[in-house]
């Protein structure tokens, strides 16, 4: 019986959203054209006739916004796919990976996925990767050896140490 008041009991105290809260229980909710967290809305619009679209960010805290705009794969209607945060070379990065559907009748070729970096704090573009933020792995520069192994994704994240610059930028793996 005690089980059972405990399960109650927890399942009340998530169904009240400030007790979720407090309990650091946090849903990242996607849609077709967004993605909210408790603190941050994306969305993703199509601009000139889906050849471009665009990326907004807002702060829900305290209402900072700022949209760019990319170009997109030759496909209409691109999405949120993935949404994730992550320390890159000193520097809080929010990774959205943004799916276009490819209209293509092969089954392998169904759909084309990008990641976009932004810096946390000001919403500025970083650079972008071909693939989703799953296929991406943190390298250190002076340690070359270590983008050889074979274990690592295949997108890798290069520290820049140029100062007012990007601090970081993709590469894809090679096996030299």
């Amino acid at each position: 019986m005690s089980g059972r008041f405990l399960i109650l009991l927890v399942a009340l105290l998530l169904a009240d959203s400030t007790s979720a809260q407090e309990l650091g229980v946090f849903q990242t909710l996607y849609d077709e054209r967004s993605v909210q967290t408790r603190d941050l809305t994306i969305s993703v619009e199509p601009v000139d006739d889906d050849v471009s679209f665009s990326v907004t960010l807002i702060n829900k805290e305290n209402d900072f916004e700022r949209m760019h705009e990319f170009d997109g794969q030759g496909a209409n209607d691109p999405s949120p796919f993935q949404l994730g945060y992550m320390n890159y070379c000193d520097t809080m990065t929010i990774l959205l990976t943004v799916e276009y559907p490819w209209r293509h009748a092969l089954p392998s070729h169904s759909r084309v996925l990008e990641t976009f970096a932004f810096r946390e704090t000001d919403f500025a573009f970083i650079d972008v990767a071909f693939g989703p933020l799953t296929d991406i792995a943190l390298i250190d520069s002076s340690h070359p050896e270590a983008a050889d192994t074979a274990m690592q994704p295949p997108i890798l994240v290069e520290c820049i140490s140029d100062e007012g610059g990007i601090p970081f930028r993709f590469q894809l793996k090679t096996n030299n």
